[in-house]
């Protein structure tokens, strides 16, 4: 890449071959610190390489062996057991990995892996770290017991030490939980092989422990958090109300004194760490939350192995970032795919059921989509924030092959002195950035997907601290032409960054605008609503479209969760709740998401917003709102459902009617999708 000093709108062709948002964080990235080195987190896949003489056995142990390539330590466990899977030759199913490198071993991965996502950079030391709290985890046989569901939450802020999770007053419920934090280095002291250490493993019998040795559960996770998190980022349990309890309660907390059937059923965590939640935008997040998966389901094929009885696992995932392609090729969408049929090929056709939430974007501008025309340009107005200390990103996407005769135009804010660009979408794997002395300002790289051309768009922070190089807040113009007759579809969505509740804000975030206006919302009484296409004046901004990433993960061991409340006057007794997302419908592609799976309550009314569950300390209570609050009733009752079910009378339509009821099947609604959670409990 051309150094900063080269100011004004260059070329780029190198270092772009993993997407717009690895280029920019390889361009604005600060070197390490003294004693510390900078790796990227790899999602890949292994491939044939094609020498004849290396089985995939071979391929494992070649990874493996790659220098200045890391792994986590559960990682290696997996890699080895799938290698026990092969004879010779190649096997028809596919073998993933989860590695950390050198940003510069991108532009050289070996011949026998395809490289299906590059993660936000981690900094860690450059030495094995001492510290014994993080030291290598002991293999530990869970709790399970045969018939009864596994129920497991991967979230922020779990409170584990709640009674709401324990068997007894002495014994938890938590047969695992793996509190993510920020990657460190050590050394098996027996090989001297270096591993990554991403936080630390809990079992059953340590928060046992935890439990009898008299202490708080204020103290215990103040010690704790202490120990993992820097005192810069935020800990959910060091404060009364932490999402992830919240959810996991409502997921599959139980009052053990009541002889709540939940108080039977062993429960797995992943407790991400606080920094990802932070960033929203979902660049550190699916990284952890995709080897959140990965571990919940090692732990559960572990502990079962020697007798072949894996129970069903039910996953709860109220977590997610809006950008992408919406379709299954989104990475996180088709890494849960791949994970629930590894799981099911090792297991012998073992059941797993990954329930999400939605979305609550609904209303927040944040995607557009129209058809333009060579006589109707497309004119879109993207604001960007003052005060916003995080950067800004864009993507615009069309159908494979239509960039063709493609012109885009970026115009700065008036007044910034910034030179525009007019240029003609470039070809996969070329882009340009706008340079100042101090830094990058704003980037265009173009990408190529399975079924898209893509165009992505990204804005420095309009704030920060130092000598770092901002963006003008205000009006970007984005400008798109067609020299075609054809009209061309295009999708545009701006990617999250803004700071969710609780924590410092650094991050506000950037919307679409059209200079056509609004038309009159109904519900709350304002011009917010964007009118809809074909209408005049037409803006292309829309509340369609508007899911979490990954929705357009289209499997029948996934559920996607919209937020219901309470309305009399309604048909059903419910209408979505105002921040639900909504599934594209109107100017759709076939593989894009056209609602959720359901609905449940995200709320107890118009007025009285959110749901009671736990707070973070035993006896608390909390109310918190959003399809985060509506999926975990789903998990709950999924578990429900296959503790009270023996196996050969599970079927498709009886899972539907403990969710549903006996309703009739019609069209999904974008909103509610197939209907909302039937009120009690399974027959």
């Amino acid at each position: 890449m051309e150094a900063a000093e080269n100011t004004g709108w260059m070329m780029l062709r190198d270092g772009l071959a993993h997407g717009g948002y690895v280029a920019w964080e390889a361009a604005s990235d600060p070197p390490p610190m003294p004693g510390h080195r900078r790796l990227v987190p790899v999602f890949a896949r292994l491939k044939d390489p094609g020498f004849g003489d290396r089985d995939l056995a071979g391929v494992i142990a070649a990874s493996l062996a790659l220098p200045d390539v890391l792994y986590a330590q559960h990682e290696r466990d997996l890699l080895e057991f799938e290698a026990t899977w092969t004879g010779t030759g190649w096997p028809p199913h596919e073998v993933r990995l989860v590695a950390w490198c050198p940003r510069a071993l991108l532009a050289a991965v070996p011949a026998f892996w395809q490289v299906l996502h590059v993660g936000r950079s981690v900094l860690m030391p450059a030495a094995p770290s001492p510290d014994a709290s993080l030291a290598p985890r002991v293999r530990h046989r869970h709790r399970f017991v045969p018939g009864r569901p596994v129920v497991a939450v991967i979230d922020d802020g779990i409170g584990f030490l709640n009674a709401r999770f324990r068997a007894d007053a002495a014994h938890t419920r938590v047969s695992g939980l793996w509190m993510q934090a920020a990657e460190r280095v050590g050394s098996d002291p027996a090989d001297g092989v270096e591993d990554v250490l991403c936080g630390r493993m809990l079992t059953g019998g340590g928060i046992d422990a935890m439990l009898a040795s008299g202490g708080s559960e204020a103290e215990i996770y103040g010690l704790l958090n202490r120990a993992l998190v820097p005192r810069t980022d935020r800990s959910g349990t060091n404060h009364r109300v932490a999402h992830g309890t919240h959810v996991m309660d409502l997921a599959g907390g139980g009052d053990f004194a009541d002889g709540d059937p939940m108080s039977g059923l062993p429960l797995l965590a992943v407790q991400v760490p606080s920094a990802a939640i932070r960033d929203s935008s979902g660049r550190r997040l699916e990284g952890y939350v995709a080897q959140g998966i990965r571990w919940i389901l090692a732990q559960v094929l572990q502990s079962a192995q020697g007798d072949g009885r894996v129970p069903v696992v039910v996953i709860n995932l109220s977590l997610g970032s809006l950008a992408g392609p919406g379709d299954e090729t989104a990475f996180l969408a088709d890494w849960m795919r791949h994970e629930i049929a590894r799981h099911a090929r090792m297991a012998g056709g073992a059941e797993v059921r990954i329930v999400a939430a939605y979305g609550n974007a609904r209303r927040q501008r944040l995607v557009a989509r129209t058809d333009f025309r060579r006589a109707a340009p497309l004119h879109l107005d993207w604001r960007l924030l003052p005060d916003d200390h995080t950067p800004s990103f864009l993507e615009l996407r069309v159908g494979k092959g239509n960039h063709i005769g493609l012109r885009v135009g970026l115009v700065p804010p008036v007044g910034s002195g910034l030179p525009r660009i007019d240029l003609d979408w470039p070809m996969a794997g070329e882009g340009h950035r706008l340079n100042t002395p101090q830094g990058p300002v704003a980037a265009i790289v173009s990408g190529q997907e399975a079924d898209h051309d893509l165009l992505h768009l990204t804005l420095a922070p309009s704030a920060g601290i130092g000598p770092a190089a901002l963006a003008p807040s205000g009006l970007w113009r984005i400008e798109v032409v067609t020299l075609t007759a054809e009209p061309v579809r295009l999708t545009a969505r701006v990617q999250r960054d803004d700071t969710p509740s609780g924590y410092r804000i650094l991050g506000r975030q950037s919307w679409l605008d059209h200079p056509d206006g609004w038309d009159w919302d109904d519900e709350t009484r304002d011009f917010t609503a964007p009118v809809l296409a074909g209408q005049e004046p037409g803006c292309p901004v829309t509340r369609e479209g508007t899911a979490v990433a990954f929705a357009g993960a289209d499997h029948p061991s996934l559920y996607f969760v919209g937020a219901a409340r309470p309305c009399p006057g309604q048909p059903g007794g419910y209408r979505a709740s105002r921040y639900s997302a909504s599934g594209a419908v109107h100017l759709s592609r076939p593989d894009e998401s056209a609602g959720p799976s359901l609905a449940a309550r995200g709320d107890d009314g118009m007025i009285l917003s959110g749901l009671r569950a736990a707070g973070v300390l035993s006896g608390s209570v909390a109310r918190i709102s959003g399809t985060s609050a509506a999926a975990p009733q789903v998990t709950r009752r999924l578990a429900l459902y296959f503790l009270t079910t023996p196996p050969h009378l599970r079927t498709a339509a009886a899972e539907r009617l403990a969710l549903l009821g006996p309703t009739a099947a019609g069209p999904l609604s974008p909103v509610l999708g197939a209907g909302v959670l039937r009120s009690g409990v399974p027959a």
